[in-house]
């Protein structure tokens, strides 16, 4: 049996509500805008705010605040099978009634703490791969292209460091914009094409990629794991950088 949901955490809610009243639970748990194969069993769970209120109610009393935290974030992780791992982990939470997520030798919570930690791991390395341009209207635009939803956890980075910088940081991937103006914050999820930049900018960076670069010394495996290839394109000194 395979529930779908809207993909909101108020679906994902309301799903443990629907499957602890009927006493019915899913295998899988997923997005009702994905295409599935005619022999699925499947049951739409339609978001209602009450029940999900019920739930968050009930976490509130077994869960710390970072923990209810944690599903947030797991939201925003781009792998396919996020929600049911979300919800096998907050079934078993509410099944033990207490907190157990440093239970790793479960699979359930492993799977979880993988899933979040993904999402954290991403935005951290983001917070040094971003990449900002100046455009003709003095706004600094910097576009990239993350496996998760990461935009807002790095927002808050970006704001501290250039308060008084209009900027823009748009992720490609999941058709997220968010835009730094006057002191004031907002992210729209939107799909709009990307802007091409050329300043003074890329070629700073690539005049101080090419400086320290030491040719004899080049070591790719090591270069790959501090940034990972799928990151290059997001980097404006790698465009011409030849062999890696």
């Amino acid at each position: 049996m395979i529930y779908l949901i809207d993909g909101s955490v108020d679906g994902i809610f309301t799903a443990l509500y629907n499957a602890y009243q009927t006493k019915t639970f899913p295998t899988a748990v997923v997005n009702g805008d994905i295409q599935l194969d005619l022999c699925d069993e499947t049951v739409e769970i339609q978001t209602n705010k009450s029940k999900a209120d019920k739930v968050f109610r009930k976490l509130k009393t077994i869960l710390l605040h970072g923990e209810l935290d944690k599903i947030y974030t797991a939201l925003k992780s781009g792998d396919e099978c996020k929600y049911t791992v979300i919800f096998n982990y907050l079934k078993k939470t509410v099944n033990e009634n207490k907190c157990i997520s440093d239970k790793f030798s479960d699979t359930d919570v492993f799977n979880f703490d993988k899933l979040v930690s993904r999402v954290l791991l991403e935005a951290h390395r983001f917070k040094g791969f971003i990449r900002f341009s100046k455009t003709e209207s003095g706004i600094y635009y910097a576009k990239y292209f993350p496996d998760n939803d990461v935009n807002t956890l790095i927002l808050p980075h970006f704001i501290s460091r250039y308060k008084s910088m209009p900027f823009i940081i748009h992720d490609i991937n999941h058709d997220v914009i968010s835009a730094h103006f006057n002191g004031k914050t907002k992210t729209v999820y939107k799909k709009i094409n990307p802007l091409y930049v050329k300043d003074e900018f890329q070629s700073l960076f690539k005049t101080y990629y090419d400086t320290v670069y030491i040719k004899e010394r080049k070591n790719e495996r090591l270069m790959k794991n501090f940034m990972p290839k799928r990151y290059h394109k997001n980097l404006p000194e790698k465009d011409e950088l030849s062999g890696i």
